[in-house]
């Protein structure tokens, strides 16, 4: 019966080594999407600039920045632009000389750092539908639901 025991005792905390393990590698994985996003935004923003420079983004669209190149690597899959979480991204015209990067399926913990990336670089950012401001961080993270959508504006 001894045995027993502490073999139950051994497994028990082996299961809670396990699980602070995985929730460690869950926080390293969720960082790491995040890193990427940012990066590959910020390459994504300045390629539109660059290719639709001295015109307007009205022909903007996924599928003219797949086959201008505008669109790092990281961000396609197939046929389609998808974010680190398997999220849509799109892209489009928003008028007045601005173009917008949506993504969407942004879990809780990753979107409020994602929406206050480069605030200053932005000409506005818009979380669940609802522009927020930036450089507020307790409106940013009450805008922020468990799965969310933010979309970018850029000139």
């Amino acid at each position: 019966m001894g045995h027993i025991l502490g073999a139950l005792g051994g497994l028990l905390i082996g299961l809670i080594v396990l699980g602070g393990a995985a929730s460690g590698l869950f926080s390293g994985f969720s960082k790491s999407n995040v890193a990427s996003a940012e990066e590959n935004l910020i390459i994504m923003r300045m390629q539109a600039q660059q290719y639709f420079n001295g015109t307007d983004y009205s022909k903007l669209s996924n599928d003219v920045a797949i086959k201008a190149g505008i669109v790092p690597e990281a961000f396609i899959k197939g046929d389609q632009l998808r974010n680190p979480w398997g999220g849509d991204i799109t892209l489009a015209s928003a008028g007045d000389n601005t173009f917008t990067i949506e993504m969407t399926n942004i879990p809780q913990v990753d979107c409020a750092q994602l929406a206050r990336f480069q605030a200053d670089a932005w000409a506005g950012v818009a979380v669940n539908g609802g522009e927020i401001d930036s450089s507020d961080p307790a409106a940013v993270t009450n805008a922020c639901g468990e799965t969310n959508t933010i979309t970018y504006t850029a000139r």
